[in-house]
């Protein structure tokens, strides 16, 4: 008797968590996810259990390798297809974020612009402090003067429009320490940004220094 409630309870258990979750699946496929992955952190460093010779250079300290490396090729490069039809879905789904400014390291200025999925930057654009125009990615003008609040408000003005014009390629880089398929996202015949797609090839990974910057700099 007992056993037989026991299989009962398992089976309504798997119809409710599985089957059904699976039907509706099916039935209403949903946007693509986003998600902050889990990135393995090295451990604590320990002392070697060989002593130092003296005279001698101790090696260097062993360090567990990234996501990236361990996942074998074989499966990653199964999920692309996966990860480019994630980065498709996002077709008319991003939104135009904030603008802000702030200083690099060596004090010029940056003027910036976030892309917004789900309210969160997922990619950022980068403008000419000097007029406001929009600057392809390896393009830095060392300008040092914070740029006057009316080219402010003409990227603002335009930022809608230039969400819109954006495509997002259907070519992909994969690079190892974020474990994430890379997508350029050009503007014309230049490319203006990055979309991160997790290696699963399901989940969109949030630009998180981005985000940031937009919360803290924001315009």
């Amino acid at each position: 008797m007992k056993k037989g409630v026991f299989f009962l309870t398992m089976a309504v258990i798997l119809v409710l968590f599985w089957v059904i979750p699976y039907s509706e699946a099916q039935q209403n496929p949903a946007p693509p996810l986003l998600t902050q992955p889990i990135i393995s952190q090295p451990p604590a460093p320990t002392v070697s259990p060989n002593p130092t010779v003296t005279g001698t250079v101790p090696p260097p300290p062993l360090r567990p390798p990234s996501i990236g490396q361990i996942i074998p090729a074989k499966t990653l490069l199964s999920n692309l297809p996966a990860a480019v039809t994630t980065v498709q879905k996002l077709t008319g789904q991003l939104t135009p974020g904030k603008v802000w400014i702030r200083r690099a390291p060596a004090g010029e200025v940056e003027l910036k612009a976030g892309i917004l999925y789900q309210g969160t930057v997922v990619a950022v654009l980068h403008f000419s402090p000097q007029d406001g125009s929009l600057l392809p990615l390896g393009i830095h003008p060392r300008i040092y003067q914070i740029p006057a609040s009316s080219i402010i408000q003409i990227i603002k003005n335009q930022l809608p429009h230039i969400i819109r014009e954006l495509r997002i390629l259907s070519a992909a880089e994969f690079r190892e320490p974020e474990a994430s398929w890379i997508f350029p996202v050009a503007l014309g015949n230049t490319i203006v940004s990055h979309i991160k797609v997790y290696y699963d090839g399901i989940h969109i990974v949030p630009d998180y220094p981005a985000n940031q910057e937009m919360s803290y700099y924001r315009q």
